[in-house]
């Protein structure tokens, strides 16, 4: 008696077929996976956001109950004994005399270039011209200045960072600061 041994295995045309559903897959797939770096900094963005949002909140209420939200130049102390600027119950949107203290991260004050900390500020961007290139469509009715904050490996003038308008004119009185952010060009 004699046994036949049959191989198993791919024919040629088995193998081509599979290249051919393996590069459809890469090409399809490949562009999703190729921007993880900017959808981490729109993350970071959005989360920077969250915490500038969260701590105007924070400053909001502790004005109330102060008693400093009518005042047009008050000082708030924190629990570490820090001090928090503020027009009308809101932070002003000075870095060093407000948002230092209020958010914790690594922060550089820059004007220009490259970001190479975990985040640099600008609070000098001109709302009307700086910022309608990044996506403003209704532009805030309140200061022609923003706070930028942008993330490491952008710059001021790219449409990646949280931005913070607050008027704090006397005329201001009440009304809210416009915290969001831009992502378009993270």
């Amino acid at each position: 008696m004699q046994s036949s041994k049959q191989q198993g295995g791919f024919t040629l045309i088995e193998l081509i077929i599979v290249i051919v559903i393996l590069g459809i897959l890469a090409v399809t797939a490949a562009p999703k996976f190729l921007d993880i770096q900017g959808d981490a900094r729109a993350s970071v963005v959005s989360g920077m956001e969250g915490a500038m949002k969260s701590a105007s909140d924070i400053i909001h209420a502790k004005s109330l109950l102060n008693g400093t939200n009518s005042s047009a130049a008050a000082t708030i102390t924190l629990a570490n004994t820090q001090t928090i600027q503020t027009d009308y119950g809101y932070a002003r949107h000075d870095w060093e005399s407000a948002w230092d203290e209020m958010l914790d991260a690594t922060v550089t004050v820059r004007t220009s270039g490259s970001c190479v900390t975990e985040f640099c500020v600008d609070e000098s961007q001109d709302i009307g011209t700086d910022l309608t290139a990044d996506g403003f469509t209704t532009l805030p009715n309140q200061s022609t200045i923003a706070l930028i904050v942008y993330p490491n490996g952008t710059t001021n003038t790219g449409a990646c960072y949280a931005y913070y308008i607050h008027d704090e004119a006397a005329t201001a009185e009440g009304s809210e600061p416009v915290i969001g952010s831009i992502t378009t060009g993270c």
